[in-house]
């Protein structure tokens, strides 16, 4: 398209109306490519051979521009920002889409229009005109694509000299409608090839990056940065001045954040954003090998030296990629693509850094002493890196408040993890010496594991409540949990005692994290009136519990206790899910198998129903942090010799001014009831009201009020779990106590059952079997308080017939 034929007309629109009332102009038109030759020194194109209705067209849209121009000019105003909606320059930009949709080729239309609006944005010199009819012209782009491809191509890749228009290309480039990596090259290569276009690079660079809000960033003009310094350092260019200003302005931009630093003078903030820029060139491209790749790396680490000097390399990169992150409210894909790739060019070459570093001085056949130095060091690395995300999410977190946003440091995150698992796997895994090189891989990558475990648990939501959302997606993201849940080695050998040992590692920071998510949840819970946040997280955490539920059960079940601790007891779909976990390699028992739950040892002991009530389940001990040494010791001793200040001391450990301790009094059931298991074993001819536990949590229940006894029965359901010696204990308890109990007790028995069988599934085994058992009580039916109302009494039929159905 021969846009640029505009430029050469001396005469204004003005004059070009009486041109076409004395001469037709000769047109050119061919439709399917959309193209028009503007002749006879650029008068109008008319449709056809002389058609009067596109001769008027042109002449009304050419009278529009005309006026449009004029009440720019003359407006007074200095940004569109502050255009009203009604203004007349509003109403003629929307009056042209209609005329030009009336004409018998629009395409060719609005074609001619678009090029005598781009003349008009050449021939603007203020910023308003600039911004209005670059606004407009994006409006009109809108009505056909390839308008828009025929216009921009001229403007970005034509040969003539008269594009190059600095305070244009800025407000186009401002306006998102540059391709500004394509620009960037053909740029450079303007400044290198004659004519040398040095001084419209100057101007372009110095109105796109030195106003306090710059247009576009330093890694969009690499390229051109580059050229330039190579022009200024040969000395051959007469605007030597003009671009040594420019330079030292660029840097001393990019320092000035870091002025208060303590870094070393000899690291060029400018130079390492190039750096960063070039990498991400380079990551882009396909066909780049992994010589090219390690070269790089190398070159980064000799630049930055040190641990100091890396730190502050990245932090600048997170800096940056933070900063183009948010320096533009753009949902366009291409500037999401830009933005994106900067941040996985960076977690890639914080991988390659990993893999390259030491590596002169480290072979296969190396001391073991030396392997773990290479490895600590490889560790280290990643660790800083990591480091460095957690300290400038923390100052985001303080200084934005409310605006924070979480996303970007999401994706930095979650690119970091993702290359520095992949490349270490890529690059020892695929080693000619696989087998040699596996220990120290595993060692390498275990502790990069850890490393990225500890940045996630310092990033816990109740510290960083902004960053929740995304915390609990890489948490629960599938590549990182099955990590550290079936992870078969953490350590450096291949024996069975110290692969227990790794997966017990791995399983304590599961449980640290999964607790840090359940802490910040539980209170939110607790609210009466829940958020539409507190919903979805909420929804989010059911889902990565159902998941643990389904593939890794047994990690619930052995930590179920130090989980059903902080989850509120209002909360009990989430309990019965964590309560729900039983060892997959087990077979449930039908719960309505008669006389399933023995009442006493003796009948424990004849019956071969259930075979696993006899053994003990898998249990961390970490849930007796909160009982105190001194209590745990009174309640060894009260196993062994029931006595009556027992159960004064239990009062003042149990309550916090007043206020029963949920997690203390579970614990303690938890402990006494474990505790009377291991004491009473063998004893056939003890009855079950002898016992320790049970009389602790008779004088409990007869001394505590109403609260204090739901928090006890509570705790005591929350052990109903797959069949083993706990869950035949407690159902035996609380079906001992529903038998010798008040009214009000039994009727609170009920409640706390009932409540958990209500909810959605799933429902704990012991749970369907307690009640079961409980409804098949003798006189169960007869009880007052099943009968108070017809909802409570319609209510407890559609359990029973739920439960028949279900099992």
């Amino acid at each position: 398209m021969r846009l640029y034929d505009m430029f050469d007309q001396n005469n204004n629109f003005g004059s070009q109306q009486q041109q076409q009332q004395q001469q037709q102009p000769t047109i050119r038109f061919t439709e399917n490519n959309a193209t028009s030759y503007l002749v006879n020194n650029g008068t109008s194109s008319t449709v056809g051979s002389g058609s009067p209705l596109g001769l008027n067209t042109d002449l009304n849209l050419e009278q529009i521009l005309l006026e449009l121009d004029r009440l720019i000019r003359t407006s007074g105003i200095t940004t569109c920002a502050l255009l009203p909606p009604n203004h007349d320059i509003c109403l003629r930009m929307r009056q042209i889409p209609l005329i030009i949709s009336q004409s018998i080729t629009p395409m060719q239309t609005l074609l001619t229009f678009v090029e005598k609006v781009v003349y008009m944005l050449y021939k603007s010199n203020s910023t308003f005109a600039l911004e209005a009819y670059t606004g407009f012209l994006q409006s009109l782009f809108e009505l056909s694509r390839e308008v828009e491809k025929e216009t921009m191509t001229w403007i970005v890749y034509s040969n003539d000299e008269r594009k190059y228009n600095a305070p244009v290309i800025a407000m186009l480039m401002r306006h998102e409608m540059i391709p500004l990596e394509d620009y960037d090259v053909l740029l450079a290569k303007a400044i290198k090839n004659p004519p040398h276009k040095v001084d419209y690079a100057v101007d372009l660079l110095s109105l796109c990056l030195l106003p306090s809000n710059p247009i576009t960033l330093l890694e969009d003009h690499a390229l051109t940065i580059a050229a330039l310094r190579e022009i200024y350092d040969k000395g051959d260019t007469s605007l030597l001045s003009r671009v040594e200003i420019l330079l030292k302005e660029l840097g001393e931009r990019a320092k000035r954040p870091y002025l208060s630093i303590d870094k070393r003078e000899d690291l060029d903030c400018l130079q390492l954003r190039m750096l960063l820029s070039e990498w991400t060139r380079l990551s882009q491209h396909s066909m780049t090998s992994q010589k090219i790749y390690r070269q790089f790396a190398r070159k980064v680490l000799r630049l930055t030296k040190d641990k100091n000097g890396q730190s502050f390399f990245f932090r600048l990169c997170t800096e940056t990629c933070l900063e183009h992150f948010l320096s533009f409210k753009s949902l366009s894909a291409a500037f999401q693509n830009r933005t994106m790739q900067l941040i996985d060019a960076y977690a890639k070459l914080v991988a390659y850094m990993i893999h390259v570093s030491s590596s002169s001085s480290s072979s296969v056949n190396n001391k073991e002493e030396e392997k773990e130095e290479e490895a600590s060091e490889k560790i280290a690395i990643a660790a800083r890196s990591f480091s460095v995300v957690i300290l400038v999410l923390a100052q985001h977190h303080e200084t934005r408040g409310m605006h924070f946003n979480q996303k970007a440091f999401l994706r930095i995150l979650s690119s970091l993890y993702a290359e520095l698992m992949n490349t270490q796997h890529h690059h020892y895994n695929n080693n000619n010496n696989q087998k040699k090189r596996h220990s120290f891989s595993t060692l390498v990558h275990n502790g990069i594991l850890r490393a990225y475990s500890d940045t996630l648990y310092t990033l816990q939501p109740t510290t960083f409540p902004g960053f929740a959302f995304s915390w609990l997606q890489l948490i629960s993201h599938r590549t990182f949990m099955p990590q550290l849940l079936a992870a078969p080695t953490l350590l450096i050998g291949s024996d069975r005692k110290r692969q227990q040992e790794q997966k017990k590692q791995g399983w304590m920071i599961c449980e640290k994290l999964l607790l840090e998510l359940l802490k910040f949840l539980g209170p939110l819970l607790d609210r009466q009136q829940l958020e539409k946040a507190t919903r979805q997280f909420y929804r989010g955490t059911l889902r990565f519990l159902v998941v643990l539920l389904h593939d890794f059960p047994e990690f619930l079940s052995e930590h179920y206790m130090v989980f059903v601790q902080v989850i509120p007891h209002s909360c009990i779909q989430l309990r019965n899910l964590v309560l729900s976990a039983f060892p997959r390699m087990m077979h449930l028992p039908d719960p309505f198998t008669p006389e399933l739950l023995p009442m006493d040892n003796k009948e424990e002991e004849e019956n071969d129903v259930v075979s696993e009530f006899k053994q003990d389940p898998l249990l961390v001990t970490s849930y007796t942090k909160v009982l105190s040494a001194e209590f745990r010791g009174a309640i060894d001793d009260f196993v062994q010799i029931q006595h009556e200040s027992f159960h004064i001391m239990s009062f003042q450990y149990m309550m916090d001014d007043g206020i029963y301790r949920p997690d203390v009094l579970g614990a303690f059931v938890l402990y006494i009831g474990s505790k009377t298991i291991i004491a009473t074993c063998g004893k056939k001819n003890q009855e079950i009201e002898e016992q320790p536990a049970i009389i602790a949590y008779k004088r409990l229940l007869t001394e505590m009020s109403s609260e204090g006894r739901y928090i006890l029965l509570n705790s005591v359901a929350d052990h109903l779990r797959y069949p083993n010696s706990h869950t035949c204990f407690f159902s035996k308890t609380l079906l001992h106590l529903f038998a010798t109990q008040s009214e009000e007790l039994k009727e609170q028995i009920t409640r706390v059952l009932l409540e958990r069988l209500i909810v959605n599934r799933p429902h704990p085994w012991g749970l369907l079997a307690t009640f079961i058992g409980l409804i098949k009580s003798p006189g169960f039916w007869d009880h007052e308080f099943i009968r108070c109302a017809p909802d409570i009494e319609r209510l407890f039929d559609n359990v029973s017939r739920y439960i028949k159905r279900t099992t």
